[in-house]
């Protein structure tokens, strides 16, 4: 049976010393669904034995600016009453060049405190085994590195007609041959062979190494569910991935699906999926099909709704500085005059919803509209419609922008045997027409 939790986003709320606003655009209600929805994947007491626990990795999709890091932060910090909970902010840790240690330093860290341990606690002492997967104790070996320091070329090797084929001695620096104990030269043949056997051993030890990791993140996991009377499974919340530089992202996709499928912990990976199929084909080139392979990864997808840009904006904008109250103290007429801050708002989002505008775009001109007002001189009189839909034509074409505020906006089109003029408040109709 699972566990039935109740969220509320009512009220605002400090999240480590941040305070995040009552949720203003319902998104509430789908934290809940997924909460239910992930919980049941990754543990069900009433499967069988041994397949109670399962992995899960979620998509979590929307475009920059529709509120995912506050969708998250809210529901990781509400399920840590019900759930072991982690929170990784990817963007962040992006400069460490290495998403394991990003992931098992965030787990370690965050599932220490909610089991009540110290730091020295040996429950959650880091398994040894885990030095073989760290990018900063593994050596890449090129081509060029394996022949200067073991003294083996590959390419040598490979183009060799058999195994039995001599193909001479590991040279040194000096272009010697390099002596075994015996002082005998060394057959490269038999390097090479004692090298592939050494590279096998140590593909069986990082494969250990990745079983003991995953038997220490479950004893981690149970740590936190014995202490704080927990259910399982496990959250772990990944955010900001497709802002990461498109190496990093692909590597911490592939530490999450090759190295985190351990039972009992879901992942739910927040991203502009669109952004981050962009990242992909910066690795991999412009020609590989990003959407397949970005497939391989999630057990499933889910999209925020795009929000409200009336609500949305009350949200992200210093509504403030368009109250009747401050505009007086600072003798600036607007138009169309409104009492309320929150009517001008609503007038602002019409105009920006008619353009298409995304919610990353709206945030950024709702500022400027907001920065405009703070700087103009006493006195001043502004049509607030008008800035936001010139604004708007600068977000799409600059160009246009340009003729418009200069006065040389002009269009002539051919109508039957003669011509007709076309002036800026019709064309400007036509061109909201357009974009939607």
């Amino acid at each position: 049976m699972v566990k039935q939790v109740v969220l509320d986003w009512s009220q605002g709320k400090y999240i480590n010393d941040e305070f995040f606003p009552e949720d203003k655009l319902g998104r509430e209600k789908y934290a809940t669904f997924l909460t239910k929805l992930l919980a049941s994947q990754g543990f069900d007491d009433q499967r069988t034995d041994g397949d109670q626990k399962r992995n899960y990795v979620l998509n979590l999709n929307a475009e920059w600016g529709a509120g995912k890091t506050y969708f998250l932060k809210r529901w990781s910090e509400d399920l840590k009453e019900h759930y072991p909970v982690v929170y990784v902010d990817a963007w962040k840790k992006d400069y460490s060049d290495d998403p394991l240690m990003t992931v098992i330093s965030s787990i370690i860290d965050q599932f220490r405190k909610q089991s009540g341990k110290d730091k020295d606690s040996l429950v959650f002492k880091v398994p040894r085994k885990l030095i073989g997967l760290l990018k900063a104790a593994a050596p890449g070996i090129s081509r060029g590195l394996f022949k200067r320091y073991v003294g083996i070329d590959p390419v040598e090797i490979m183009n060799a007609g058999d195994d039995n084929e001599i193909i001479g001695h590991i040279k040194g620096e000096d272009g010697q041959d390099l002596l075994d104990t015996d002082g005998n030269p060394i057959d490269m043949s038999f390097a090479a062979s004692e090298a592939v056997k050494y590279l096998i051993d140590e593909h069986d030890a990082k494969s250990k190494a990745i079983d003991s990791l995953k038997k220490s993140v479950s004893e981690w996991v149970g740590a936190v569910v014995g202490h704080k009377q927990n259910s399982y499974p496990a959250f772990i919340f990944i955010d900001e991935l497709d802002r990461c530089r498109p190496s990093y992202a692909v590597e911490m996709l592939e530490t999450i699906k090759h190295i985190f499928d351990i039972d009992g912990v879901v992942f739910v990976v927040a991203t502009d999926t669109e952004q981050l199929q962009h990242a992909v084909k910066a690795v991999y080139g412009e020609g590989f099909d990003a959407k397949i392979y970005l497939g391989r990864f999630f057990n499933s997808r889910y999209s925020l709704k795009s929000p409200n840009l009336d609500n949305f904006l009350d949200v992200h904008s210093d509504a403030s500085k368009l109250s009747e109250d401050y505009l007086k103290r600072v003798n600036i007429e607007v138009f169309p005059p409104n009492s309320d801050a929150k009517i001008t708002l609503k007038n602002i989002s019409i105009v920006l919803e008619a353009f298409n505008a995304s919610p990353r775009t709206a945030i950024q001109i709702a500022d400027r509209i907001v920065a405009t007002i703070s700087n103009m001189p006493r006195g001043s009189k502004l049509d607030i419609l008008m800035l936001t839909t010139l604004l708007c034509i600068k977000e799409k074409d600059n160009e246009l922008f340009e003729e418009i505020v200069n006065g040389k906006f002009e269009r002539v089109i051919q109508k039957g045997d003669g011509t007709k003029t076309i002036y800026l408040a019709e064309w400007i109709e036509s061109y909201i027409r357009d974009c939607n």
